[in-house]
């Protein structure tokens, strides 16, 4: 229970929903023991009234008379009003306990993916998203279980007892000692089995979540699964997968069977003693045969909720473990905040001094000392062979990750200090990786800035060379995208990045090799614009590309995570290093096509 603790002030949120369903279930046991004691009484009625007299020559029951009718019909009704009353009670239980339990299973949903938002890229990088969406809905649903079925069925059971049991023993103490002398086996088989439900509860939930990201991945990756031809190798992955997500769940499922027969037969044992002793009772003229049926009946009724103690335990186990996953990720720090939260309108001015960064989650040196400075309204390229550490600086300057050592300042305030969404809104990124969302082409440009009016948006669509191709299509720019942008080229797709980037205007503008997928004289085009976009705002270029570099006033080049050479696009081929044998290598490849 220590886990499920973590849920108290949910609790404490719907106290009301659940001193209300106290109240119900209280009144669904008040009309459930007072028909079988009138049943009793109804019993002992008939006996006194019709089943007695009898005629010794034919040995037929006395037709009864119409008082005793009268009575019979009186019980009867009583019994079916109170029927009625405890259905309304059960229902009003339902909708107030499990009621809380969804809007429980809201709040820890919603609590659950704003701390996704707040946490950094690092987390994203180790984490498979399958297993980020197993603990949004399969843990949370456990967890609504609980909450809803499983506190249901306590309240049940303990009132009950509560109730029931002293009543009992003011009727005839040893029939009630026949009647729950099995309740304390049944206890002591739960105590024993709770433990092994909740590991069993664990791995099922483990193996869930694996499953989960298996799926997501087959999804995300479909192109390329079926290009290659490898949908036979993932098919047997997914079976093998399931195989073992099969085999722990009916582990799990086998030591929940446990309980039913063990709930029955200790139940079936306790009337069977009743029936023993109270028969007996009868003989002696302690009891009335109605008594002997009143008791029956309430044994009947405590049935079920020994039954439930099985399923109240497993809620409460698969429960735990979910909590326990879900309270992984709630405790996830975000170790990048603003130390200041200061509010600043941004002029431009960067530098960076000695910074180094070593990824956390793979260990890889992206950056070693590097060290440069960009005035206001200036541009400075960035370019490198693969894995130089080029995408670096633009999760750097955008705080996604924080330099391990070393000082990045803009505008000669440490970038430490800056209210992290006042800071991120200024500027304009254009991402490697172009993230597209299943949503109108208007909406994905303006997603950063929902405020552009008509105007502002075809100028950003113009300066990304995309006003042609959104013209073209039937609803232009409200035309659907597919999901992650399936619908379009890469081209276009880097082309609506590009123009949800400029659409805000920032004062420091990152574009990180956004030109890779559009062809050449597409390429022209977007760079004759964007020199005149860059005209008085910080540019940040990353690229493979030499031509695309010679656009920047300054070139910065990467070798192995540390900065080989620096100045401009003339100067460098002037110096013959790595730069000058960079450009010749794409101009031999651009003379070869």
């Amino acid at each position: 229970m220590h886990e499920l603790a973590h849920l108290n002030k949910y609790f404490l949120k719907y106290k009301y929903h659940y001193i209300l369903g106290t109240l119900f279930v209280t009144g669904t046991h008040v009309f459930s023991i007072l028909p079988a004691r009138l049943f009793g009484q109804l019993l002992d009625f008939l006996e006194k009234s019709i089943i007695l007299p009898q005629t010794a020559a034919s040995g037929t029951l006395l037709t009864p008379p119409n008082p005793v009718l009268g009575g019979l019909l009186t019980y009867v009704g009583c019994i079916l009003l109170l029927a009625a009353c405890k259905a309304l009670c059960s229902f009003l239980l339902r909708q107030t306990v499990l009621v809380a339990a969804n809007n429980m299973a809201y709040d820890l949903r919603d609590a659950l993916y704003r701390h996704y938002q707040t946490l950094p890229l690092s987390f994203y990088r180790r984490t498979r998203t399958g297993d980020l969406m197993a603990r949004l809905s399969e843990d949370v649903s456990r967890v609504q279980t609980y909450a809803g079925m499983g506190v249901m069925f306590g309240l049940n059971a303990l009132t009950l007892f509560l109730m029931l049991v002293p009543y009992m023993f003011s009727i005839h103490a040893k029939l009630t000692l026949c009647s729950i002398l099995p309740v304390p086996f049944l206890a002591a088989g739960v105590y024993y089995v709770s433990h092994i439900l909740h590991r069993q509860a664990e791995n099922i939930q483990t193996q869930l979540a694996k499953l989960s990201s298996f799926v997501q991945e087959t999804f995300s990756g479909i192109q390329m699964i079926q290009a290659f031809v490898r949908e036979s190798v993932f098919g047997k992955h997914f079976q093998q997968a399931c195989e073992t997500y099969k085999t722990t769940s009916l582990r799990l499922t086998a030591t929940q069977a446990l309980f039913f027969p063990l709930a029955t037969g200790v139940t079936g044992l306790g009337v069977i003693l009743t029936v023993f002793v109270g028969s007996r009772e009868v003989l002696k003229g302690t009891l009335s045969i109605g008594n002997i049926a009143e008791f029956i009946m309430y044994t009947q009724l405590i049935t079920w909720p020994i039954i439930s103690i099985s399923l109240v335990t497993s809620f409460a186990q698969r429960a735990s473990a979910s909590q326990k996953r879900i309270q992984a990720f709630l405790q996830e720090k975000n170790p990048i905040i603003s130390q200041q939260e200061r509010i600043h309108t941004l002029q431009g001015h960067i530098r960076f001094q000695q910074v180094s960064l070593r990824y956390p989650d793979s260990g890889v040196q992206a950056l070693h000392n590097v060290s440069f400075d960009m005035r206001a309204g200036s541009s400075l390229a960035i370019v490198g062979t693969t894995g130089a550490g080029k995408s670096t600086v633009a999760n750097l300057l955008t705080r996604l990750y924080d330099p391990d050592t070393g000082l990045i300042t803009i505008d000669d305030i440490p970038i430490q200090d800056y209210a992290i969404a006042n800071f991120r809104q200024q500027i304009g990124y254009v991402p490697q990786d172009v993230s597209l969302f299943p949503d109108t082409i208007r909406n994905n440009i303006i997603f950063g800035y929902e405020e552009a009016d008509e105007a502002r948006v075809v100028q950003a669509i113009r300066e990304a060379d995309l006003y042609e191709t959104i013209q073209k299509l039937p609803q232009k720019m409200d035309t659907l995208l597919g999901e992650r942008g399936v619908t379009l080229s890469g081209g276009q797709k880097q082309r609506i990045s590009i123009a949800r980037a400029l659409v805000r205007k920032p004062r420091i503008l990152i574009i990180d090799d956004s030109l890779s997928a559009v062809d050449a004289k597409t390429q022209e085009r977007i760079l004759a614009t964007l020199g005149k976009v860059m005209a008085g705002r910080t540019t940040l270029i990353i690229s493979h590309s030499v031509s695309v570099a010679q656009l920047a006033d300054q070139i910065l080049v990467l070798d192995k995570a540390t900065v080989a050479e620096r100045g401009t696009h003339k100067a460098l081929l002037q110096a013959q290093g790595l730069y000058y044998k960079l450009y010749k290598r794409q101009q031999r490849r651009h003379e070869e096509t």
